[in-house]
């Protein structure tokens, strides 16, 4: 019993010795004023334009209703292009930063269709005004200086702090000098942790991208906004291209020949026409018009522009593919960190405070589609004061007439005898090479 009341008074002894070595807290609130900096304003963001399109056009992001019945489902991304306008591979950095763009609108898309997301929060608040050394006279006091229990506390407690410094980076093997150095406690520190997930994956077909903003303030690179839209007549139209069926293509209204609808004599609107889209053609068949971009390796190289051409249709024919159907999946993590420490070195009250913060975006699409077909509706070679290189736009079309004479030309093939070998030696070609040249023309009635 005595032996408890002992402890007792040692405990409250070191409570009241703890107590008035505690540390003040000197922080100053300080209120915010708005007006001494002139407000809150608010800044514009590269997805003004598009959302200001909308508003005109009566639409909004995500399901709209349209007056007709029927429905449409609009998304918008951002992509930031990472080349300056002087360089020479500018238009390939201006494509890629169209597929950022589209990529993030169509993971909106499908997000909308359900998301799985996990998220939690931290905080952790400590507090630690304990001395580095004890009275001893207080304990003597309470337990007196013969006894075991004296000796006990002390050495508990002393274990207890070389713990603490430890943790803190303090070795007690160290000089008396480095210990004074780097020796600091912490009195107070307050953690905040934040961690966020969200996955989603759906596989989508009919999703084009309606139109592109391209803008940039001076001074910065350029910014591409998309306005995507999927509608179920899109995805009918997507579906007909992936698996060949022409019966299910959704008609409308005959309108111009697509050469007369898009705009091949304004090299400006060239240069701003991205990805894939739908028009109706003069014989009321919905088709898909792809775009494609990319610049020559050399300025003023008839073989490099020619290149460059070639990659362009093949970028055109990746957009038409993408939009016949296409597996996203989408995954996004962020994790935050907020820890600020009140804290002691060398008898001096010091503070230091981080932030961090740990963000991961991944959207993948995978396309792929089997007899496909496509033609050219031509290749334009743009030149403009504002780039440092040569742009080959090159425009691609799926079409129902497209892949009628498709199957048509392989009917034709399959009944004649050119079209297949009938031994077994293959022809390697002309192997030696020479430079083009070409004879006379017969007639063209063929």
């Amino acid at each position: 019993m005595v032996k408890k009341i002992k402890y007792l008074s040692v405990v409250i002894l070191l409570s009241i010795f703890f107590s008035t070595n505690s540390i003040a807290d000197n922080h100053t609130a300080i209120e915010l004023d708005s007006t001494s900096s002139g407000g809150a304003k608010f800044v514009k963001i590269p997805k003004t334009a598009a959302k200001e399109f909308l508003k005109e056009k009566g639409l909004k992001e995500g399901l709209n209703k349209r007056a007709n019945g029927s429905h449409v489902f609009i998304a918008i991304g951002q992509g930031s292009v990472t080349a300056t306008d002087n360089s020479q591979m500018i238009h390939d950095a201006r494509f890629n930063a169209f597929r950022e763009a589209m990529q993030k609108a169509k993971s909106e898309f499908v997000k909308s269709l359900g998301e799985t997301i996990e998220t939690s929060t931290i905080v952790s608040i400590k507090e630690n005004t304990m001395p580095e050394t004890i009275a001893e006279d207080a304990i003597n006091n309470a337990v007196g200086v013969e006894t075991n229990s004296f000796s006990k506390l002390k050495k508990l407690i002393s274990l207890k702090l070389d713990s603490a410094m430890k943790k803190e980076g303090y070795d007690p093997e160290a000089s008396d000098q480095k210990k004074k150095e780097i020796a600091e406690k912490v009195i107070r520190s307050k953690e905040v942790k934040s961690f966020f997930s969200s996955t989603a994956q759906s596989m989508i077909g009919g999703f084009q991208s309606w139109t592109v903003f391209e803008e940039s303030n001076p001074g910065d690179k350029a910014q591409f906004t998309v306005i995507g839209l999927w509608s179920p007549k899109l995805a009918k139209l997507a579906e007909s291209i992936y698996f060949g069926n022409l019966d299910k293509v959704p008609r409308g209204a005959p309108n111009k020949t697509i050469e007369e609808q898009l705009p091949l004599d304004d090299p400006n609107k060239l240069l701003q026409s991205f990805g894939a889209q739908m028009y109706l053609n003069e014989n009321g068949n919905r088709i898909i018009v792809g775009f494609g971009h990319a610049a020559p390796l050399f300025e003023n190289r008839g073989d490099a522009l020619s290149t460059a051409c070639d990659m362009a249709n093949d970028k055109a024919n990746q957009q038409i593919v993408m939009f016949s159907k296409e597996n996203i999946m989408y995954s996004k993590v962020l994790n935050e960190i907020d820890k600020s420490e009140d804290f002691e070195r060398e008898g001096q009250k010091l503070y230091r405070s981080m932030q961090g913060r740990d963000y991961s975006l991944l959207i993948e699409g995978q396309a792929e589609i089997k007899n496909f077909v496509s033609e050219s509706i031509g290749d334009f070679a743009i030149k403009d004061d504002r780039y440092g290189a040569t742009d080959c736009v090159a425009i691609r079309m799926w079409s129902p007439e497209g892949v009628q004479a498709s199957n048509k030309t392989k009917e034709l093939l399959e009944k004649t005898t050119t079209g297949t070998s009938s031994s077994g030696e293959t022809s390697t070609g002309n192997e030696t090479g020479k430079t083009t040249t070409q004879g006379t023309t017969g007639s063209d009635d063929f």
